[in-house]
């Protein structure tokens, strides 16, 4: 008699989605409330918030976003790992990647990207992938170092490992 609510509760309990499916409500993500649906992103995004290196599932990596502000360009040089934005707790956010995920200078005054307050940091699990194939549609495989989204930094490497993951098609993030 107790078996019956015990199977239909483990089989619940392991119905979630993985990190990027689509979602309305953050049940559809994940009925033990660890994962939550990101319904700002295009047909939702399950994702789990504050990540950390090693925290996310298996199909995912942990991604850092900065909100930049739009008003301020900037230019980040590569070589010397600075920018030339005013604030000392502001970082360039860069817009726009080359094919070796290097940031690109696109305008006529030299800029390549935009000051983003380290304040607003977030982070965010996000499925990888290494083409566009494996995202679902309306997504992108995108690089990190693109449009205020850089990879989650570690003792080994200080400004964290460069990766890809699938993020709404276009500049929105």
């Amino acid at each position: 008699m107790w078996r019956a609510p015990l199977v239909a509760l483990l089989l619940f309990a392991g119905c979630g989605h993985n990190i990027g499916d689509s979602c309305t409500t953050n049940v559809d993500c994940s009925p033990t409330g660890d994962r939550f649906c990101d319904t700002s992103a295009v047909n939702g995004y399950c994702t789990e918030e504050n990540c950390g290196v090693s925290s996310c599932p298996s199909e995912a990596v942990c991604i850092r976003f900065f909100s930049p502000i739009d008003t301020e360009p900037c230019h980040f040089d590569t070589a010397s790992s600075r920018s030339d934005c005013v604030h000392v707790d502001d970082r360039c956010v860069c817009d726009r990647t080359d094919g070796n995920g290097e940031c690109s200078t696109f305008t006529a005054a030299g800029t390549n990207g935009h000051c983003a307050p380290s304040a607003t940091e977030r982070r965010w699990c996000e499925r990888k992938c290494s083409s566009d194939g494996d995202c679902r549609a309306g997504y992108e495989c995108r690089s990190t170092g693109t449009f205020g989204a850089d990879p989650v930094p570690t003792f080994d490497l200080g400004a964290g490992q460069p990766t890809k993951f699938c993020a709404p098609t276009g500049r929105s993030s």
